[in-house]
């Protein structure tokens, strides 16, 4: 293993700490935005300055690869993160608790986090640890105290630091006993189960159109993105639905920072929308959440801001994405 001597060490005694009690500390940052003081980022997030020596699709993943290397720079002491997700909290437990390479806990973790970021799966412990560990953080499912108190009304600061404090010491026991959990990722896999049977029955299908890098899900209702994204590797998602209803999603793995395989770059469908607009004839305004969103979609939207049903279809708009784009890209 070769020494990485601009790489920090982290230190065996180094703890967690709450983004907003940081006050210029040295830190890593794992899974999330660069920040003043961070002297390391083990971070898919984009721009956050993760060495090339680690970098990997989820920031998990990146923190096993760190974990893999010998360490020259000075240690730090500190860990934080400024958001709460399932790769936050798997690979802060990684980078802590430091389970050796047979272990069956650490490729769980591994294959969690894909699971929690990006919805893809081939084992499905990895799709219930990562439905249990969002569940522990939200507020209608949690069974910890510590977690309630974060997301009560009345708090006054950012939850994602206490949370992180209230769940890290439960990593390991949902890792190696996820049965024991399945009252929190029961509810949620059942409706998994549902979404796939559509599949498996051709009563929802995907079809792939590479020219526009689009999979169009028909589907008597939008299904469950840990139902379809195993079974596409197109970025974009069309979901198609009886009552009219289109929504054309651009996955996560388009905004981190995703180096298993090249994707091709977010394209800005905003100036798409008067021609949107100029064809549809049920009211509603058609909208696009802009390419720095971290999931945008581009729908017809209500009054109130959810999807309302359009007259087009998913062929016309796929007819007009396709133009846009190849217009773009002739530009």
């Amino acid at each position: 293993m070769p020494d990485i001597a601009p790489l920090p060490a982290v230190g065996e005694d180094a703890r967690f700490l709450p983004h907003d009690e940081l006050r210029g500390a040295p830190h890593v940052v794992v899974d999330g935005p660069r920040l003043p003081s961070t002297v390391l980022a083990l971070s898919h997030w984009p721009e956050a300055g993760t060495p090339d020596a680690v970098a990997a699709d989820t920031s998990a993943l990146i923190v096993d690869r760190y974990l893999g290397l010998r360490h020259a720079g000075p240690p730090v002491g500190a860990l934080t993160n400024n958001h709460f997700d399932e790769d936050g909290l798997l690979a802060l437990w990684l980078l802590l608790e430091r389970p050796g390479p047979a272990d069956p806990a650490r490729g769980l973790a591994l294959a969690a986090a894909e699971a929690g970021d990006f919805r893809t799966w081939t084992d499905p412990w990895a799709a219930r640890c990562a439905l249990a560990a969002m569940a522990m953080a939200e507020r209608p499912t949690t069974p910890f105290p510590a977690v309630l108190r974060a997301l009560a009304p009345e708090a006054d600061r950012d939850p994602a630091g206490a949370i992180y404090l209230a769940l890290l010491p439960h990593v390991g026991r949902l890792l190696r006993d996820p049965e024991r959990y399945e009252r929190l990722w029961r509810p949620a896999w059942r409706r998994v189960e549902a979404d796939m049977a559509l599949l498996d029955a051709g009563d929802a299908t995907i079809e792939e159109v590479d020219e526009v890098d689009v999979a169009v899900v028909r589907a008597p209702r939008p299904l469950d993105a840990l139902a379809v994204h195993p079974r596409t590797a197109r970025m974009r998602v069309l979901t198609a639905t009886p009552d009219g209803g289109l929504v054309l999603e651009h996955r996560y793995e388009t905004w981190v920072r995703y180096v298993s395989r090249p994707l091709a770059p977010r394209v800005d469908l905003t100036p798409l929308l008067p021609r949107l607009h100029a064809l549809e004839r049920r009211p509603g305004t058609w909208r696009f959440d802009g390419v720095r969103a971290m999931t945008p979609c581009l729908h017809l939207a209500g009054p109130d801001g959810r999807t309302t049903p359009s007259s087009l279809g998913a062929e016309r708009l796929l007819a007009e994405l396709a133009t846009f784009l190849h217009e773009a890209r002739a530009a």
